[in-house]
């Protein structure tokens, strides 16, 4: 199956099937400096699982997607998150105040190279847990733990080390400094790290383990 895509000036997106609380995203999937093959694990989860998703269709140098906002990337921003607008509207999950109703998972996939800590290696990056709630953090740790050295018993599963993340990741949650909002203590972002081998090698896994999570957070957390 062939996914379709709405395409912007700087990103494309699918909007997924309207039920499942999450977005996955890769906002570095353009040459130069790109993070290779993470747009195929979103495609993947879109198509697995039915969330919404996000790939940018600029290099990071031109518009920076997972920066703060400045000259070179302010209409990219813009445009991404009006996307996230968008599918926030087509789930029907944000009140009057544009605040979330529910507890939403997203999950930012980037590369790293394998000398960062071998080649079966995931980094978690939650700006030290500025980023998500304690509560989903503590859970998130625990079952992509579990659920990746199921798959790989050698991976090295870390988190706030090395790639924490930008402070931009926390905007969704707790906006910034330029009159964005964010959409409050629901929105959950986890920046996901994944080394080339993982990537380039074991994409069906990957997409396995990321479906799962994505699956019982929709169970654990939004399904009433």
């Amino acid at each position: 199956m062939t996914l379709k895509f709405i395409h912007g000036n700087y990103l494309k997106y699918n909007k997924g099937t309207g039920f499942i609380s999450c977005h996955v995203d890769a906002l570095h999937a353009e040459p130069p400096a790109a993070d290779l093959f993470t747009d195929k694990v979103v495609e993947n989860l879109i198509k697995k699982t039915g969330c919404a998703g996000i790939v940018s269709t600029v290099s990071r140098t031109v518009a920076d997607l997972n920066r703060n906002l400045n000259k070179a990337n302010y209409e990219g921003i813009q445009e991404y998150r009006r996307t996230i607008q968008e599918i926030f509207k087509s789930l029907k999950i944000v009140d009057s105040n544009n605040f979330l109703l529910t507890p939403y998972l997203h999950l930012s996939f980037h590369g790293m190279k394998d000398t960062h800590y071998g080649p079966y290696a995931i980094e978690v990056g939650t700006l030290y847990g500025q980023s998500c709630s304690k509560e989903v953090k503590d859970w998130f740790q625990q079952t992509l733990t579990k659920k990746s050295e199921d798959s790989f018993p050698k991976i090295h599963v870390i988190f706030d080390n090395k790639f924490v993340g930008n402070e931009s990741i926390a905007f969704h949650r707790q906006g910034d400094n330029s009159g964005y909002l964010g959409y409050s203590h629901n929105f959950n972002t986890f920046q996901i790290e994944l080394s080339r081998t993982l990537r380039s090698k074991h994409k069906t896994a990957i997409t396995n383990i990321f479906s799962e999570i994505i699956d019982d957070f929709q169970q654990t957390f939004v399904a009433t």
